[in-house]
């Protein structure tokens, strides 16, 4: 036993030898050359996962930065403004907040960069059209109010409150301009609440991956 255990051990001695013979053999540049190499490879790898990671992240700001633009387009009290006032004493200050909403939404569609998560691009459609349909469709249902500039009146300048028909017509009026209102409420809500939740959900990711 004690003489196969001694041969086992000098076989293992002698390719150990050999291999520290060949390893010695190799020219030095070589090793300064495999190191290099070795180097630039891990290098290569690292610069090649940051590039990824910050990709990654550029889609969320570019989706942000016009998410927040739009946000800022839109006021909601002159929406809600309309759903609480009376019909007969309209300021221009919600009317022309509507309408500058419709020109910002607008100016955004054309002149930022386009959404890379078509989810949240497909919600700001839907609002751009609502509010577009409301600033183009109130204009035409809504008449200055004589007594003061600054008010604007569902009711045109015949209309007789004791006469049925008029009634009936002044009600129907009201119940498109609202069904419009409640739209552009739903689409603005709807569009808030997912962005909201895509990017709050991006920031704990990122937070919890360091």
């Amino acid at each position: 036993m004690d003489t196969e255990s001694a041969s086992a051990e000098q076989a293992v001695a002698e390719q150990s030898n050999w291999i520290l013979d060949f390893l010695s053999a190799i020219p030095s540049e070589i090793w300064v050359v495999l190191a290099t190499a070795i180097v630039g490879l891990i290098g290569w790898f690292g610069k090649t996962g940051f590039d990824a990671w910050n990709q990654s992240r550029l889609p969320f700001k570019q989706d942000r930065d016009r998410y927040q633009a739009v946000m800022g387009a839109i006021e909601p009290q002159h929406l809600h403004y309309l759903k609480q006032t009376p019909m007969n004493s309209i300021g221009n200050r919600a009317l022309d907040g509507i309408e500058d909403a419709c020109e910002q939404l607008s100016r955004l569609a054309t002149s930022q960069p386009g959404y890379l998560h078509q989810k949240l691009g497909s919600y700001e459609k839907e609002l751009l059209a609502s509010v577009g349909d409301l600033a183009e469709f109130l204009p035409y249902k809504l008449y200055p109010h004589h007594a003061n500039g600054n008010l604007y009146t569902m009711y045109w300048d015949n209309f007789d409150e004791y006469s049925d028909e008029d009634q009936r017509r002044a009600s129907e009026k009201q119940t498109e301009i609202m069904a419009k209102v409640d739209a552009v409420i739903s689409a603005f809500e709807t569009y808030r609440d997912y962005g909201n939740r895509l990017f709050a959900d991006r920031l704990v990711k990122e937070k919890s991956d360091g």
